[in-house]
């Protein structure tokens, strides 16, 4: 049995793949295959693991369903029963299969679609950089290759909202241990509750300033109008260590992101908790239920086949389809409420799965 349960698990598998291949190609050849068929081989890799997460339950659903039902056509069933092989013995094995299916499934998505961020990731684009309520970053265009952007406009802003300085630059460069260097452009200073920030000499520090009304330290000097406006050549160390990396990772969407790429987001992003993440952080939650998942298909794929309501193929598949878009439609309105944040990611995530196997448990009792 566990021979027919493959056969159909991978016949399931290769007729659900080709049909969104097939589908996914008419509407728009670029979203399979972004680089042209060049690198076709792993552009169709990672294509692939965007629909991983959700086809390989299916087909564990399908191929217990379909195995069992016509396992009891053919009178296999009824055989292994009357020769005393319990259903749990006849299971084991393809239980076996199953738990290594999700196994696979989740090492796939947890250590594959991490590819580099170069020029053939991510194209050059406009880049936005929102670092809190303290600083404001906006690129024409940003090259992920060098990290180096053009007319960029730098906004910082003090405790109380007020602004503290602007650069505006025909291009700047990140490095990792010198941070941020800036070129061809112009500085404005503000007197803000911070001070007066000023840039030395050689354009490559940033020091303040106080300044006071008639030496009271409590009353800050502060107007609209820049206190300071110099234009420069270079300007470097001005100590904004700001990562542009995870702001480009923001540029892939969140299904096409394997688990590595998503913690390594979340680790990295400066606040977590911004509404940006809210996207990335219910994948994360929808990636860890990848594996169990596939666990909990075969069960119900199982239980339903070897019920005793379970007469025929047509029947199994009419319950299947209902179970199948029952759950799809739980997903769809769990996945909206966690985006509104009136569910955690988790629940959200785990919310379809619940009511599947709740629904299972009632279908169960009513079939005694």
């Amino acid at each position: 049995m566990a021979r027919e349960w493959t056969t159909w698990f991978l016949g399931c598998l290769v007729f659900l793949v080709g049909t969104i291949f097939l589908f996914s190609i008419v509407e728009d050849f670029g979203q399979v295959f972004p680089r042209g068929l060049e690198y076709w081989g792993e552009d169709f890799f990672y294509w692939l693991l965007t629909y991983l997460p959700w086809l390989l339950p299916i087909c564990c659903l399908g191929a217990s369903l379909f195995s069992l039902s016509f396992a009891r056509k053919r009178g296999e069933w009824t055989a292994m029963l009357a020769n005393g092989i319990s259903p749990m013995q006849s299971f084991i094995l393809i239980s076996v299969i199953g738990v290594c299916v999700g196994l696979t499934s989740d090492w796939l998505m947890k250590h594959s679609g991490n590819r580099s961020m170069d020029i053939n990731d991510i194209r050059a684009r406009s880049l936005k950089m929102q670092i809190g309520q303290d600083r404001l970053w906006y690129f024409k265009s940003f090259d992920p290759s060098t990290f180096t952007g053009n007319d960029l406009q730098l906004f910082s802003y003090g405790s109380q909202g007020e602004d503290v300085l602007r650069i505006r630059a025909n291009r700047a460069g990140w490095d990792a241990q010198d941070g941020w260097t800036f070129y061809d452009g112009r500085f404005l200073g503000f007197h803000s509750s911070l001070g007066l920030p000023i840039i030395d000499n050689n354009k490559s520090a940033l020091k303040w300033e106080k300044d006071f009304i008639s030496g009271n330290e409590g009353d800050l000097y502060q107007t609209k109008s820049p206190g300071l406006n110099r234009t420069f050549d270079r300007l470097t160390d001005i100590g904004f260590k700001d990562d542009p990396s995870p702001y480009l990772w923001l540029q892939k969407r969140p299904k096409d992101m394997s688990a590595l790429e998503i913690n390594r987001l979340l680790d990295r992003f400066p606040n977590p908790q911004n509404r940006e993440m809210i996207p990335y952080r219910l994948r994360k939650a929808q990636l860890w239920w990848n594996g169990p998942a596939c666990l909990v298909a075969l069960l119900i794929g199982l239980g339903l086949g070897s019920s005793r309501g379970s007469s025929t193929p047509a029947k199994l598949a009419g319950v299947s389809l209902l179970g199948a878009l029952g759950f799809y439609l739980a997903r769809t309105l769990s996945d909206s409420l966690g985006e509104q944040q009136i569910l955690s990611p988790m629940l959200s995530a785990s919310l379809p799965y619940c009511l599947v196997i709740l629904g299972a448990v009632l279908f169960f009792k009513m079939q005694k």
